[in-house]
């Protein structure tokens, strides 16, 4: 038993048992193109003959890293290979993001479980959407920041080519810092400077090209029409239904209400979010990095607000900090592991009954949870005496 818990104590083995597990099912879903991976395609060949062209729509920022993928084997989905590659990685990022952030590997463990089990964030790169590589060097920035990196800015920038929204962890940026000292707060305006100039760039380069500004894949929406004051109110009473409910409403037309618009998230997880945030009690020793990631996630929840109108695609940004403010809640309250596990799981059926025969030729994806469950269940044997473990938690409720 000392053996076992000795293995199972290093991170490595967890990382590699969930990277394992992202490319065990991947490698049996089916890659089939759609929607915005045609453009993405497009301007990545159009890069691999040395022409920038940015009367291509979308936002590409990942389409500049695809393209060596493209350089070195010509293939039509290098975009979603390389999302793919991102994806699969999405575990080992988180857990590098939250423990650089929390400073506890058990932190970071935790999250990275969490990610695993939020399959709507990488599976999508099978269709050709870049929210893999987006979250990628989200977390990235994060880790780097938290680790008070100089080059931090850099996959921050990245991140904002790639979507937008990730302009969100300005405050993360601005009124926090892992070191205080008043040279690091002069790198910290720096940081941002450096980090705006790359989407700065991009547009300046758009605009200069076509005279126009494309908001992503949408040839109708540039920097004119792209917020809607008006529908800003409703916006802000969906985004909070889609947080903590596991439907949803594709108000814009309902007639497009799918699987894919339930859940992608836990509504425990986003619960708990909120409750670590307004009831920080001594589980938050940094105040100013439960402030600064409390106004990222407000900052992401408006920017989607703003916009025509709001799914869980354009929340991913604002879900995901509100899973990092819940790490702390739930390392303190364990006992709510098993009810959080129960909830991640629905997202797995969603995502299986939105593109059953399209991704999914079998039932290969439930694979993943199923795994996590034996996992945790071992890690219970081995670092807890189950007879022990059973006759505490009886006590404590006074039921021994």
């Amino acid at each position: 038993m000392k053996t076992l818990r000795t293995v199972f104590s290093s991170p490595l083995i967890h990382l590699l048992f969930l990277t394992t597990l992202q490319i065990v099912v991947f490698t049996h879903t089916n890659i089939a193109p759609a929607d915005d991976h045609f453009n993405y395609q497009r301007f990545i060949e159009s890069l691999a003959v040395g022409k920038l062209d940015f009367s291509i729509p979308g936002f590409q920022g990942a389409s500049f890293f695809a393209v060596f993928i493209y350089l070195f084997n010509h293939s039509s989905v290098a975009n979603i290979l390389f999302q793919l590659f991102c994806g699969a990685l999405l575990p080992v990022m988180a857990y590098f993001a939250a423990s650089s952030l929390f400073r506890d590997r058990n932190s970071g463990l935790l999250f990275a479980y969490i990610i695993a089990l939020m399959p709507f964030g990488s599976f999508i790169g099978f269709r050709g959407f870049t929210f893999p590589s987006f979250t990628f060097f989200l977390f990235l920035a994060i880790a780097l920041r938290a680790r008070g990196s100089v080059w931090a800015w850099l996959p921050w920038g990245i991140s904002m080519l790639i979507k937008p929204f990730s302009v969100a962890l300005l405050p993360l940026f601005l009124l926090w810092h892992p070191h205080r000292t008043r040279v690091m707060r002069t790198s910290d305006w720096m940081q941002c400077f450096l980090a705006l100039l790359i989407p700065a760039c991009y547009v300046a380069l758009q605009y200069w090209q076509i005279g126009r500004v494309i908001v992503g894949s949408h040839m109708e929406i540039d920097q004119t029409n792209v917020f809607v004051l008006s529908k800003f109110p409703l916006n802000l009473a969906h985004g909070i239904q889609m947080l903590f409910s596991i439907h949803n409403y594709y108000f814009l037309d309902p007639a497009k209400t799918s699987a894919g618009n339930l859940v992608h998230s836990s509504p425990l997880l986003m619960f708990l979010g909120v409750f670590s945030f307004l009831y920080p009690a001594d589980r938050w020793k940094d105040r100013k990095l439960l402030l600064a990631l409390g106004l990222s996630f407000l900052m992401a929840y408006i920017l989607a607000a703003l916009l025509d109108h709001m799914d869980h695609w354009y929340m991913e940004t604002s879900v995901l900090l509100l899973v990092l403010l819940a790490i702390p809640c739930i390392a303190e309250y364990l006992l709510l592991l098993p009810l959080l596990l129960i909830t991640l799981h629905f997202q797995f059926l969603y995502l299986y009954l939105m593109w059953r025969g399209t991704y999914f030729p079998d039932f290969t994806l439930f694979v993943i949870p199923l795994a996590i469950d034996a996992m945790a269940l071992l890690m219970w044997f081995v670092f807890m005496h189950p007879a022990r473990s059973i006759s505490s938690f009886l006590r404590q409720y006074k039921l021994l």
